[in-house]
């Protein structure tokens, strides 16, 4: 078709419909308008390259609104839309398309391997202590797994003063802690902004017996009343070394992932807390290894977001025979 014939035919694209040509999505997102879409159609029959790139070499996209749209077009969800709330350091939301993204991704096929046996995959994520990555690595598997189709439960079971972290500012005042003592009624937390197969439940406002709270089976029978409505249950805990409430959540989640963070996390800590969880008699189902480098060039953040380093690489240990 004639460049001219096509941009043509792009123009006349009704508005409201549903775009079915790769011009129309930009221009129903409001990045790019007719005349542009022509521009780029025109680069790209001259230069061979793909819409996406032509509009990128014209100056006319960035290379996250291409991201963006190319995300909605494939049905994937992401948080490179124009939206509020989520942590800046969720790459496989922010930067779905980055190397720590990728990483994330890894960390999920192989849980989705090794617990492919269960009827509902439920995991809880520990670590020996704070600041290990298990909150980060919890949140970003939830919204992993709710990108793959999966509906999936993201509970902040760290009742602790480290737990009151929101990663997808939804600033809710009732959570887990008012549900588990009778104070709001069971539900489903709310869904994460811009990604519409995940709920998550916040820790709630921090108890003063928050390991009393969490005694068996009070999670587990909160799991279980969602069990028509989830595939994937992630649960993030606090330190196991700070309390025991990390070994009573694994025990009734029944599976665990342990975190561990290159010269943060000690060995020694790390064979204990495994003892530990072993001893409770939840499934260790692997240790993930986090490697961070401060000095390393971080995925594209939205303007004015920062932070100091990024995951580099995710290592689930020990490997499948």
């Amino acid at each position: 078709m004639p460049v001219a014939a096509e941009a043509a035919e792009t123009a006349q694209a009704p508005v409201g419909a549903t775009p079915d040509k790769i011009g129309d999505r930009f221009v129903h997102a409001g990045l790019l308008t007719h005349a542009q879409v022509a521009q780029v159609v025109e680069r790209q029959h001259s230069s061979g390259t793909r819409f996406g790139e032509a509009a990128v070499q014209l100056g006319l996209l960035s290379q996250a609104d291409v991201q963006s749209v190319l995300s909605q077009q494939f049905r994937y969800a992401t948080g490179t839309g124009p939206r509020t709330g989520l942590d800046p350091s969720l790459a496989i939301a922010l930067a779905p398309y980055s190397a720590e993204a990728e990483a994330v991704r890894r960390v999920r096929a192989e849980l989705s391997i090794r617990l492919s046996a269960l009827p509902k995959l439920a995991v809880a994520i520990v670590s020996p202590g704070d600041g290990e990555g298990k909150s980060y690595l919890a949140a970003s598997l939830a919204i992993a797994y709710s990108q793959l189709g999966k509906r999936t439960l993201l509970v902040n079971a760290n009742l602790r003063s480290s737990g009151q972290r929101d990663w997808f500012g939804l600033n809710r005042k009732d959570g887990l802690s008012t549900m588990l003592a009778g104070r709001a009624p069971i539900s489903a937390g709310e869904p994460a902004p811009g990604f519409p197969l995940l709920h998550v439940i916040g820790s709630g406002p921090q108890p003063p017996n928050p390991l009393e709270i969490l005694l068996e089976p009070a999670l587990e029978r909160l799991l279980t009343s969602f069990a028509e409505d989830f595939d994937v249950f992630i649960i993030d805990t606090p330190g196991a070394g700070e309390s025991s409430d990390a070994q009573v959540i694994a025990r009734q989640v029944g599976q665990c992932l342990l975190v561990g963070r290159q010269h943060v996390t000690r060995l020694e800590d790390l064979e204990r807390t495994q003892a530990q969880l072993v001893t409770s008699g939840a499934q260790m189902v692997g240790i993930v290894y986090n490697t961070f480098d401060a000095g390393a060039r971080a995925p594209a953040l939205p303007a004015g977001k920062q932070r100091g380093g990024w995951l580099k690489a995710l290592r689930l240990w020990p490997r499948r025979s």
